[in-house]
């Protein structure tokens, strides 16, 4: 899209049929983490202790771990609904003026910011995070410039939509995925020329590849993860590239931003959680010296402030089923890395909640999991092979894209599964896929056996020469584990998956040794949604009615995701968040 485009051209697309729009695929995480690479050791089993049931929380922020389970208790005993006491005026030591509040420096904070600088907005954004944030790295789009250079045709868009609407049984908001699918396309353009203009390139990222699921199958993931890429970064890993870049360029338009102040309460009405009027501005902590500052919105504030993972009690109602894996220490750092046990509290959520505004329609709320990655052939896969549980026991079709293998790990005893193969599998799955660019090639069988017994090396991997002996590294029951293999390796032979009815290229016995094992975990990752949003990316009260001057965006939409994030669209979170931020940040420039 042309910085010359208008709101008119950008917003009359939202009403064009979906049959008009183009291609898309699945995103990463969402949320705020440190814009700087990380290093991070092998993955752990997640840990899966059963959460336990403490007394009534006694204060109001509901981020403790301490609060009600009775679902039969009134709606005003969840104690995160519960607004504290106003701030007084009398302690807000720097009030700050501008057009545009947006709070939350990562992907969708800060896109919305510069989509309305570039249009002349006075705008300040401000972040509990120490820098601009991110993690994972790929922003979905139906088709881009990039697409075009390296022949990538579009996907039927149609198809592909009618797909993640049926798995989320008809339960998202249609309204705003036909402003993310027709126009997420001059988004991207618009982005990419961001990028170049600070000299980053971008690629395509390597999804699950055709050889696994085609087109037709139902797990098919079309080529169109947009990612950033450095000689450090490799592509799907860059997004740390795209936040820096946009926090320079939304100060080089004159935005303002500053980091480490913690949004802590909304005025409505111009009162601090007050209930009616409009929302005029956001008071916030100085993480630093722990003085307030008001920032005043004249048209708006925009809440861009990530999850309520690490929430226990708002987990609890709204995404019970994740409760057990949060962390008790969860959400104490804004500049938190790829976690697994919860990300933040939920503190543009609760606000909202204080000031009147409704929950989203669907509950629960949708969660981003997969499981840990490094024995599959396949990007974006689980292992393919066998799999076992902590039985001894096969318990899937393993072929699955990762999040839906991790859907299935969570429900097996301690959430823990177990990959084992032969040697024999380097050759009979491959060929082997690198990630990063959509281009980057194959692994060969050499290198491939060398990545496992690395992994071996780091303690990452087991391996044996018999399968009791691997049985006995893994901590499986042998009788039951060695019966599994037998089973499974007499239905490879057979050609036919009589027990899962999986695909037959994937029912590669466990034949040759030395074998490999591994414990794999189920991930949770981050949970999807919160206050109710109409298409405006307006905030609504419980009749949907809009709260005058309160926004928010990204990962806190209400009502986009329904039942579980799929993965099938790769960088679909990034790219939601790249798009509608741009379309929001136009709007509300020329309110």
């Amino acid at each position: 899209m042309s910085q010359s485009m208008n709101r008119r051209t950008f917003l009359k697309g939202a009403t064009v049929g979906m049959l008009g729009a183009t291609a898309a695929a699945t995103g990463v995480l969402a949320g705020c983490s440190p814009a700087t690479p990380q290093k991070t050791e092998p993955d752990q089993p997640v840990n899966s202790d059963v959460a336990k049931q403490p007394e009534p929380a006694a204060t109001g922020d509901g981020a403790s771990g301490e609060f009600f389970m009775d679902r039969e208790k009134s709606e005003a005993e969840w104690t995160f609904q519960i607004a504290p006491d106003p701030i007084a005026e009398t302690d807000i030591a720097e009030t700050i003026e501008a057009e545009i509040i947006v709070v939350g420096a990562g992907t969708s904070g800060l896109v919305t910011a510069v989509a309305a600088a570039e249009k002349g907005a006075d705008v300040v954004l401000f972040s509990a995070s120490k820098a601009p944030c991110s993690r994972g790295g790929t922003n979905h789009a139906v088709n881009s410039k990039i697409m075009e250079r390296e022949g990538l045709q579009p996907y039927d868009v149609q198809r592909i939509y009618e797909r993640e609407r049926t798995l989320a049984a008809n339960g998202l908001d249609q309204r705003k995925w036909s402003i993310f699918l027709n126009h997420s396309e001059e988004s991207m353009n618009w982005l990419i020329d961001l990028m170049e203009s600070k000299g980053i390139p971008m690629n395509i990222e390597t999804p699950a590849p055709h050889s696994l699921f085609g087109e037709e199958d139902p797990q098919y993931m079309p080529y169109a993860g947009h990612g950033a890429y450095s000689d450090d970064l490799a592509v799907g890993a860059g997004q740390p590239l795209v936040v820096n870049a946009l926090a320079e360029i939304l100060q080089e338009l004159g935005g303002r931003i500053t980091y480490q102040m913690k949004a802590e309460q909304l005025v409505r009405g111009d009162k601090p959680n007050g209930t009616s009027g409009r929302v005029g501005a956001v008071i916030a902590r100085n993480l630093a010296d722990n003085t307030f500052v008001k920032y005043v919105g004249t048209k708006a504030v925009v809440l861009a402030t990530g999850d309520f993972s690490a929430n226990k009690e708002m987990m609890a109602k709204y995404c019970p089923s994740m409760l057990s894996l949060i962390g008790d220490d969860a959400g104490e750092d804004y500049d938190v890395g790829a976690a697994t046990t919860g990300l933040y509290k939920g503190d543009g959520q609760r606000m909202g909640l204080w000031v009147g505004a409704a929950w989203q329609h669907n509950v629960p709320n949708c969660p981003m999991v997969n499981v840990q990655q490094g024995t599959a052939a396949q990007p974006y896969c689980g292992h393919c092979g066998l799999v076992l549980n902590l039985n001894g026991k096969r318990f899937s079709d393993e072929c699955a894209i990762h999040s839906y293998t991790g859907h299935a790990v969570l429900m097996q005893p301690e959430a823990l599964s177990f990959p084992v193969w032969g040697t024999n599998y380097a050759a009979d799955n491959a060929p082997w896929y690198k990630r990063g660019a959509w281009n980057a090639g194959e692994i060969s069988v050499e290198d491939t056996l060398a990545s496992w017994d690395k992994n071996v090396e780091s303690g990452r991997f087991v391996k044996a020469n018999t399968l009791d002996e691997l049985f006995e590294q893994l901590g499986l029951p042998a009788n039951e584990a060695k019966a599994s293999v037998e089973r499974y390796n007499e239905l490879c032979a057979k050609g036919h998956d009589d027990d899962f009815l999986k695909r037959p290229s994937q029912m590669i016995a466990v034949a040759e040794a030395p074998f490999y094992g591994a414990k794999v975990g189920g991930r949770f990752l981050t949970v999807l949604g919160g206050l109710r949003t109409n298409p405006d990316f307006q905030v609504c009260e419980e009749d949907d009615t809009p709260i005058e001057g309160l926004y928010n965006i990204g990962t806190m939409v209400g009502d986009f995701y329904n039942n579980t994030y799929t993965f099938l669209m790769e960088g679909l979170n990034y790219g939601a968040c790249v798009t509608l931020g741009q379309y929001l940040g136009y709007l509300l420039a020329e309110k």
